[in-house]
């Protein structure tokens, strides 16, 4: 048996503690500075080396991150976002039609915008939508956590979970790779999560209506000019996410990768516009600490040995029986992400499967391991930090849905979405 790092351990059990006690209203430290302390405390309490705490630090995650950032900062400062989701309710016709453009469009957005900074921008504008159409705010909130938690499924630029399993899995080409395995289960996951949220909520849909919707799009744009340099530049980087692909997929190998195409997006944007310093200042930087203290916090953890003395007595993804390998994947993803968050518990499963002896030639595992800590995200507000900034948002304007709705609604929706992922990688 490998010995065990006690003081890893009980790091890393203090951080987790501290991250769940942070949902209860008397607990106030935002999630990063929880991240923070554990990897300071890491550090100094030796659990890990200097010199590998600042190799354990993906860059190329963190540079994707400044990138898509600065990109949705500049739309939200422009309006751009706003415009975007009033376009889409502005074709329905009826409530019912709305709350399926709504699911629809976050989805749409989420896969490219990264939904953590979707659930940031979106609330607000959800809140505004909720009174126009005589809808409790509650029902649009859900709606907008499980449309940005399925919709960014299916890129490895749709949250941060899938952006790890990308940039640390080894897969060969990974946009292709998730668009092939993962977008048809997606699409038919939005369309079950549409149709069960709409009997779900079908007495508040038949309440509602859309003739208080006063707001014309265009009044949204509030720096055309920025919008337009934000709207060409997202155009750009999604093209160049699959140039980059593409070209991967032909043979050519190159410095190019998710990280520095969404960096490009990024300079393309401070060197235009004239608002750099407030597009700045408007990124998300606690996300940012969060990322670069998570790396070091689960590399520290993976040192204490105590998930591979865990894998021993338990069952662990095997390279002999994919079908075993997939259920164990998904099965672990949907209930340890409620304990851990998905991101944090991908961090330290991607190493697990790594010390299994799984490379980047195991697609499958790992788009089993992308769909299903991400679709696990639905069932309970602490299954994703989108639905913890998505609760924040509302609190903070006085509004938000309680623990015990939300699991309604997801377990109605995860469990037969999960179901589907499964399907799909079994057959396909």
């Amino acid at each position: 048996m490998a010995v065990l790092n006690y003081v890893s351990i009980a790091v890393f059990l203090i951080v987790y503690a501290l991250i769940v006690l942070r949902n209860l209203r008397w607990f106030h430290l935002p999630i990063w500075t929880v991240m923070l302390a554990g990897a300071v405390a890491m550090v100094f309490l030796n659990a890990i080396p200097l010199d590998a705490a600042y190799q354990s630090v993906n860059l190329n995650v963190i540079f994707f991150l400044i990138g898509m950032f600065t990109i949705v900062a500049a739309m939200d400062l422009s309006g751009l976002l706003e415009y975007s989701t009033l376009r889409i309710i502005e074709i329905a016709k009826t409530p019912g039609k709305a709350f399926a453009l709504i699911i629809a469009g976050m989805s749409a957005m989420a896969a490219f915008l990264m939904n953590d900074t979707l659930a940031l921008m979106a609330t607000p504008i959800m809140l505004s939508l909720s009174k126009q159409m005589r809808i409790r705010p509650t029902v649009l909130l859900i709606a907008l956590a499980m449309g940005i938690t399925i919709g960014s499924v299916f890129t490895p630029v749709g949250n941060p979970q899938n952006l790890l399993i990308a940039l640390s899995s080894g897969i060969p080409n990974p946009f292709f790779n998730f668009l092939y395995y993962l977008l048809p289960p997606t699409l038919v996951c939005i369309l079950v999560t549409y149709l069960i949220l709409r009997v779900f909520y079908r007495k508040d849909l038949a309440m509602a209506g859309l003739d208080g919707l006063n707001e014309e799009p265009k009044k949204a744009i509030k720096d055309a000019r920025l919008a337009r340099i934000s709207a060409y530049t997202i155009l750009i980087v999604i093209a160049g996410f699959f140039i980059v692909g593409t070209t991967r997929l032909l043979g050519f190998d190159s410095n190019a990768n998710l990280g520095t195409v969404a960096l490009l997006g990024a300079t393309i944007i401070y060197l235009v516009s004239s608002r750099r310093r407030e597009i700045l200042a408007s990124i998300d930087w606690g996300i940012i600490i969060f990322f670069i203290s998570l790396f070091i916090v689960t590399e520290a953890f993976w040192r204490s040995n105590l998930l591979q003395t865990f894998m021993t007595y338990f069952p662990g993804p095997l390279q002999t029986n994919q079908g075993v390998t997939l259920g164990v994947v998904i099965t672990s993803s949907v209930v340890l992400s409620q304990f851990l968050s998905n991101v944090p518990f991908v961090a330290v499963y991607i190493k697990a499967l790594q010390a299994a002896g799984f490379t980047g030639s195991d697609v499958k595992v790992w788009m089993a391991l992308a769909g299903a800590s991400t679709l696990a995200g639905g069932l309970t507000i602490l299954g994703a930090a989108s639905n913890v900034i998505i609760l924040e948002q509302a609190e903070q304007r006085g509004e938000g849905f309680g623990f015990l709705e939300f699991l309604k609604a997801g377990i109605l929706v995860t469990v037969p979405n999960i179901l589907i992922l499964w399907l799909f990688l079994i057959i396909f």
